[in-house]
């Protein structure tokens, strides 16, 4: 039997963040130019849906289903932060991919639910090294601005706290959790 690799609902959920999103990372400078959403929308699309069908991808090849289900509320409280800032503070928290058992006789592993945590922030430390080579080479701005927003993009989920991405590295293996991060913030501080 073959089985459809994204539903309708996630193919939705994942396009509405992904719009939103590019959006709110423009607001306000798309008011006054309108091409300037042509990179922000390059840049979320590959931070932001990289990151999380990393997640998916990792969690399929390890057996498990897997799909992206967007926040309602996280895409709101994005939008009125900023709004109400004028566009310099931004938090977003549009949405997760969320996993699950396909059988009763698979077990969920720490190993496993470490795995598919690392996937979104190792594709955003990769994708970071990449715009970091190709904005030297080429000094092309969007370059800069997707090294940047895949650092922090990544740095961002590795805390260690709620359901973040770092919580459930840390739980599964601290050195790979102590390594991404300081690659992370080390791109950080080579981005600025």
């Amino acid at each position: 039997m073959h089985r459809r690799l994204f539903s309708g609902r996630e193919t939705k959920e994942l396009l509405i963040s992904f719009l939103a999103l590019g959006l709110i990372f423009a607001y306000p400078s798309f008011l006054s130019d309108l091409s300037s959403l042509f990179m922000y929308f390059t840049v979320i699309g590959v931070a932001f849906i990289g990151h999380e069908l990393a997640h998916k991808f990792t969690a399929i090849r390890l057996g498990y289903w897997s799909e992206y289900r967007m926040w309602k509320e996280g895409l709101l409280m994005a939008l009125l932060f900023a709004v109400a800032s004028g566009g310099s503070i931004i938090f977003a928290a549009p949405g997760a991919v969320y996993f699950a058992l396909r059988s009763p006789f698979q077990k969920m592993t720490k190993r496993h639910v470490g795995l598919i945590g690392l996937a979104g922030p190792l594709f955003n430390a990769a994708a970071f090294l990449v715009s970091a080579v190709l904005f030297m080479a080429t000094g092309i701005f969007v370059f800069y601005f997707l090294m940047i927003a895949n650092v922090f993009l990544g740095l961002f989920n590795m805390i260690p706290f709620g359901p973040l991405d770092g919580r459930k590295i840390r739980a599964w293996d601290q050195k790979a959790w102590i390594a991404l991060t300081a690659f992370l913030a080390a791109g950080l501080l080579f981005a600025f």
